[in-house]
């Protein structure tokens, strides 16, 4: 588990092996590039905690609610991470833990978030996936900060830019499409398109010998592109990543 988007972030769960007030502690982390992408660690907008619960037939309307707690070391319980109560539309459950997660992540620690997950009502009729395959691991799911803008080579559409050929940007937003309930990260992304007029030819004569070179006149249109990283669940509930290429716009000239 690694960046999905440059607003976007999915932190992976491993199970220590280590055990409090007898339950197991899961752990997440960032790998090393979180600490360079903005000099003193991640800035969280939002975080959410999925795990997947798991009951049997005859314990479907079963409620109950899940909890939370961060671990200091591996000794004592700390502060109340998130709770949520049961959603019986999915088996994945989520929980907000924004608040455990800025502290973690501000403070630009190497170290891992240890979480303690405890179970009101469950009865022993719920499993909650723990361990396991990656793919049915809890899940941290960070909304991070956009990043400070940076000077980029691309020609990006302003007032300036008039009828230039130029990038516009162009966010598509899954959860305005609907695909949010199956779509884990990110939210949306940045698909961006070409649009304006490309310099004319020094003269007619160039202007006509290029078209026949080309078959075609010039036109602004994507010269770069760069791929999409998609987090989903699959048939089975498990979560897939995978990697569409040439998804976002990046530059556009005269090609």
């Amino acid at each position: 588990c690694d960046s999905v988007a440059k607003t976007a972030r999915i932190a992976c769960s491993y199970v220590t092996g280590e055990t409090l007030n007898g339950q197991r502690l899961i752990e997440f982390r960032l790998g090393p590039e979180a600490d360079s992408e903005q000099g003193e660690g991640l800035s969280v907008a939002s975080a959410e905690l999925m795990v997947r619960a798991e009951t049997s037939p005859r314990a479907r309307r079963l409620r109950y609610t899940l909890w939370a707690f961060t671990v200091n070391g591996n000794a004592s319980v700390g502060e109340l991470a998130g709770t949520t109560k049961r959603d019986p539309t999915h088996g994945w459950q989520r929980m907000d833990v924004t608040a455990a997660v800025r502290r973690w992540a501000s403070a630009g620690e190497r170290g891992p978030l240890r979480l303690l997950l405890d179970c009101s009502g469950c009865l022993g009729r719920v499993r909650l996936r723990l361990a396991g395959g990656q793919a049915a691991r809890p899940l941290l799911r960070l909304r991070l900060a956009p990043p400070a803008t940076r000077r980029r080579r691309a020609i990006v559409c302003d007032s300036a830019n008039h009828s230039r050929c130029c990038r516009e940007t162009y966010y598509v937003s899954f959860r305005r499409l609907g695909w949010d309930d199956w779509i884990v990260a990110p939210e949306g992304y940045y698909a961006n398109y070409c649009r304006g007029a490309c310099a004319p030819f020094l003269n007619y004569h160039s202007q006509v010998v290029e078209a026949a070179r080309l078959e075609r006149a010039a036109c602004c249109a994507p010269v770069r592109f760069s791929a999409l990283s998609l987090i989903y669940f699959g048939a089975d509930s498990n979560i897939i990543k995978r990697d569409l290429p040439e998804m976002v716009v990046e530059e556009c000239d005269c090609p």
